[in-house]
């Protein structure tokens, strides 16, 4: 269970604080992450740990933070409720230092009702989303990170690296209302996948009924589509 002091509350607000006032504050967590790794403090702890207390980038980590007493992890009854929007596995582990280079983006050229913008990140729609233009009922589809429009199919292209975490906060930030839970176990989960395609391979996106021990499942899948001229 995640823990701070006041004493490292006070530390963490003051390293952030000087940081932001000589860097400014790019709504990310590099200044909170530079205090963990001098204090020897692991960071996927105390990233729930923020965010539990509304410190979402570093700004919000010296405002939100309480003041003068000790800062713990509060078990709620809504965090084992979370919805598992993107159906991840159960086990899955995910870090927010994960790092990833290959980005799906829309191709106006590839048709197969693509509505989002030509060159737009897109990652694939939580279930149950609704698309705000015509998608084939038979297939499920991925959103535009801009737009906030379908794609039935996007393309593998190499990016630079990039954070889940920072990926998370991209992707949440982009006031596309089903993209708003977007956190970086969802964008570990949605990247790690993509790692495993080659650049240029156009994808599509759906959920795949797995079948486990106990009982079956959805889980994600981004696969390979033949385009047919």
């Amino acid at each position: 269970m995640a823990k701070l002091s006041r004493q490292e509350v006070d530390s963490l607000c003051s390293f952030v604080d000087e940081r932001i006032r000589q860097q400014g504050c790019d709504h990310t967590h590099r200044f909170s992450r530079e205090w963990a790794a001098l204090k020897s403090f692991g960071w996927d702890e105390l990233l729930d740990l923020l965010e539990q207390y509304g410190g979402h980038c570093d700004c919000e980590v010296f405002l939100n933070l309480p003041e003068e007493i000790e800062v713990e992890w509060v078990e709620t009854a809504t965090e084992p409720t979370r919805p598992n929007l993107w159906r991840l596995p159960v086990n899955f582990n995910a870090s927010s230092d994960d790092n990833f280079n290959l980005l799906i983006f829309c191709d106006a050229k590839l048709g197969r009702n693509t509505h989002a913008l030509d060159g737009e990140i897109l990652v694939p729609a939580p279930r149950g989303a609704k698309p705000r233009k015509g998608i084939r009922k038979s297939v499920h589809f991925f959103l535009g990170c801009s737009s906030g429009m379908p794609a039935e199919v996007g393309v593998v292209a190499e990016c630079d690296g990039v954070s889940a975490e920072v990926f998370a906060r991209r992707v949440a930030d982009s006031g596309i209302e089903e993209l708003s839970s977007f956190t970086y176990r969802e964008a570990s989960f949605v990247l790690s996948k993509i790692s495993a395609l080659k650049p240029g391979m156009p994808v599509g996106t759906n959920f795949m009924s797995v079948f486990g021990a106990s009982q079956a499942h959805e889980e994600l899948r981004i696969h390979r589509v033949v385009i047919c001229d």
